[in-house]
């Protein structure tokens, strides 16, 4: 009985000390990873909408599109060119009313309001250090935490050291600073974000990079994050009541991820987008291409260049009937909303595990 009590003090002791040395664990540990589908654990903003999603429905994709969309244990696929479906495929269950989980697909839009903060002159200019917008923030450019080459590290805390931590998504655990982020939101981080001078100037994923962004726009349009989005996409878009995810600490959406909504919601948002907006133009027309099409070489292109929160790639493979550059939003398992100019095309596909980039294209437009 006498070792069953101090085993019983030691491991309360390890757990106090874990607490001290990281409580984000209480927080991570009650909310859990976020689910792909809603409803889902936590709190939650709503982005305000129609009553329900649109039904939308399409012909099935063709064999090679349905092998590649059940090889990656797709959930939803939804592809459409000149406004019209001309692809449609969903899991037993689902449909083109489920809200799905975007986990990162929402940095893009974060990215886009960005560069409308630009245009409504909300922001001098991306060259701009955001510390000038926001005093607690790192002294980085606005373009470099758009490109996410910032290189953001956190000193170590605690103990009060000069050791640094990338930043980086890649080294997520409870423990890191992307754990942290996500149990407490980007204030209680700020004051220990610097520069680091080795891994500045290159691309590093970091979601510290978009959730310094969305407080950046809370700043200079003096708006929660989530009334800024209904503000100026999701309402203008035409999408429906989504759900956004809050953190429980700060009691701020987070601006790096999970808004639950449907394929087909994701589909007039890139719609809207790829149109440059609805009645009047979304950015100025010159902002706009560079944000979409921005002038890179085929190289840059074919090897998935990064952008302002948006990814670049270019359909190069000889004889297929879609040809050219391409543009899209990325989420953690292989979510994706695809934005093609030259077919003026969206596509949007959900799913457990990624599926192949390029080919899933081929065979849509191969229909």
């Amino acid at each position: 009985m006498r070792i069953l009590k101090w085993l019983a003090l030691l491991s309360a002791g390890g757990f106090g000390a874990i607490l001290l040395l990281a409580p984000q664990i209480v927080v991570l540990w009650s909310e859990g990873f976020p689910s792909p589908l809603w409803p889902a654990r936590g709190e939650f903003s709503v982005l305000s909408g129609a009553d329900k999603p649109q039904s939308v429905s399409g012909p099935t994709p063709n064999e090679g599109g349905m092998a590649l969309f059940e090889a990656s244990e797709g959930r939803v696929l939804l592809a459409e060119r000149d406004g019209a479906i001309f692809a449609g495929a969903f899991a037993t269950g689902l449909d083109a009313e489920t809200r799905l989980n975007s986990y990162s697909l929402v940095k893009s839009l974060i990215g886009v309001l960005v560069v409308k903060a630009v245009a409504d002159g909300k922001i001098e200019g991306l060259d701009a250090s955001i510390q000038h917008y926001l005093p607690e923030a790192p002294d980085v450019s606005i373009r470099s935490v758009l490109m996410m080459t910032s290189g953001l590290s956190l000193r170590g805390e605690p103990p009060k050291d000069e050791k640094q931590f990338p930043a980086d998504d890649a080294s997520f655990s409870p423990f890191s600073p992307v754990g942290r982020l996500h149990a407490f939101g980007i204030e209680s981080l700020a004051s220990g974000l610097v520069p680091d001078p080795e891994l500045r100037g290159v691309f590093h994923y970091q979601s510290v990079n978009t959730a310094l962004l969305g407080w950046l726009l809370e700043s200079v349009y003096e708006q929660p994050l989530d009334e800024i989005l209904t503000e100026k996409i999701w309402g203008p878009a035409g999408a429906s009541t989504a759900y956004w995810r809050r953190n429980p600490s700060s009691g701020k959406v987070s601006a790096y991820c999970c808004v639950y909504a449907s394929a087909s919601d994701w589909l007039k948002v890139g719609r809207f987008l790829l149109d440059n907006g609805e009645a009047e133009p979304f950015l100025p027309e010159a902002l706009w291409r560079e944000w979409i099409l921005p002038d890179l070489s085929e190289k840059e292109r074919a090897t998935g260049a990064y952008g302002w929160h948006l990814r670049h790639d270019i359909l190069d493979r000889e004889a297929a009937s879609v040809q050219g550059p391409f543009a899209y939003f990325a989420g953690h398992s292989g979510q994706i909303v695809y934005l093609l100019p030259e077919q003026n095309a969206v596509v949007v596909r959900f799913g457990a595990e990624p599926q192949l980039l390029h080919s899933t294209l081929y065979t849509l437009f191969d229909q």
